[in-house]
């Protein structure tokens, strides 16, 4: 319990949150209906199951395995790029980055690869992976439980973003040297197979009940025995403070959503497809594309735009994705040569560059 609680109160997303949360509350106007029960439930569970996935090392697994594989420097940063899409797209994007970040730098100190530019794609690529499944992230879990989107509906409005991120993924990565590599050591990672297998069935019931094709709570039972049954420090290990995080969300931006200039500025400027798409952009790169899903959602049915915007809106700005400050942490966590500027400014250029890019893509994909 003290882990937990440690965890939680040294969060300080959770913390500023928390302080604009109350002020909400005792200055604004709030109501229990503005917190998201169905995304609640549905962020609980996932991030329950990955925490398990984690702890069992399944995706360090998988990455050590095909990379030892690799015979050249583009090879690794090739899979590298493509695991992050991928594992992103299944596990989230911030487990992703948690994941592949540190198994690049260990990886980087045996074949001597730039560190800077290849663990920026990687948290860029992480960001456009996961916009494409509906547990990818949580502004996608939000976005399919507010708009009640099947699986279909929602697949159609990511999957050619999505194919257009993985065609740039095979591009930049051309782009790199083909150093060859030899005697390349990978961590040695054990895997319990049966409990994977018990995992895998657990984790279905889960995507079920984020889809709604069996009731959410479902999918947070299952998830809760997942963590009991395969191995019980998960649930003192889950990252609880992104639930309450998202509940604070949910009150800020019911205050600031009935406050009346707000109220008519943004009914304003989410009345078109493109409008809604731009605004969404626009707000993502003040506020984090998180929150501007949960505030714009109140003020359009233009969900193509809404979900487009705050896709490409987490490319760009340090604070555009939370996964962008989680990226930047971890890099100054283990990196030991002052690079942290370096990084921090390599890594912004990049984002601003691929937003400009994805802008005008996200702006074709709606207008054709």
């Amino acid at each position: 319990m003290m882990q937990v609680l440690r965890k939680i109160y040294t969060d300080k997303t959770f913390l500023v949150t928390l302080a604009l949360a109350l002020i909400a509350i005792l200055f604004g106007h709030v109501a229990p209906g503005d917190i998201d029960l169905k995304t609640i439930f549905s962020l609980l569970a996932l991030i329950i199951v990955v925490s398990v996935y984690e702890q069992l090392h399944i995706l360090a697994y998988i990455a050590n395995t095909i990379v030892a594989k690799c015979r050249s420097t583009r090879d690794i940063i090739g899979v590298m790029l493509l695991f992050s899409f991928v594992g992103a797209m299944l596990f989230t994007n911030d487990v992703a980055i948690l994941t592949l970040v540190p198994i690049f730098f260990n990886i980087s100190r045996q074949v001597h690869i730039s560190k800077i530019v290849p663990i920026s794609l990687l948290t860029i690529y992480a960001n456009l992976g996961s916009a494409i499944t509906p547990f990818g992230n949580p502004q996608n879990l939000y976005l399919v439980s507010y708009y009640h989107l099947s699986l279909p509906t929602f697949m159609a409005l990511s999957l050619p973003m999505g194919l257009i991120g993985l065609a740039s993924l095979f591009l930049v990565t051309c782009l790199f040297p083909a150093r060859p590599i030899t005697n390349m050591q990978t961590t040695t990672i054990q895997i319990h197979a049966k409990k994977v297998r018990w995992l895998l069935l657990v984790t279905v019931i889960v995507l079920l009940g984020i889809l709604s094709v069996l009731p959410v709570w479902t999918a947070v039972v299952a998830s809760l025995l997942a963590a009991s049954l395969l191995d019980k420090r998960v649930l003192a290990q889950v990252d609880y403070g992104i639930i309450l995080t998202f509940i604070n969300f949910f009150l800020i931006v019911g205050a600031i959503s009935r406050v009346p200039a707000v109220h008519h500025l943004l009914s304003a400027t989410t009345s078109t497809t493109l409008n809604t798409f731009f605004t969404s952009v626009l707000s993502s790169q003040v506020i984090s594309n998180v929150p501007a899903a949960v505030l714009l959602s109140k003020f359009t049915h233009h969900v193509a735009g809404l979900y487009l915007g705050v896709t490409v809106g987490g490319l760009g700005t340090l604070i555009a994705s939370l996964a962008n400050l989680l990226a930047l942490r971890q890099y100054h966590l283990f990196a030991h040569d002052g690079s942290s500027m370096q990084f921090f400014k390599t890594f912004t250029w990049l984002n601003s560059v691929y937003l400009v890019v994805f802008l005008l893509i996200g702006s074709l994909l709606l207008i054709f």
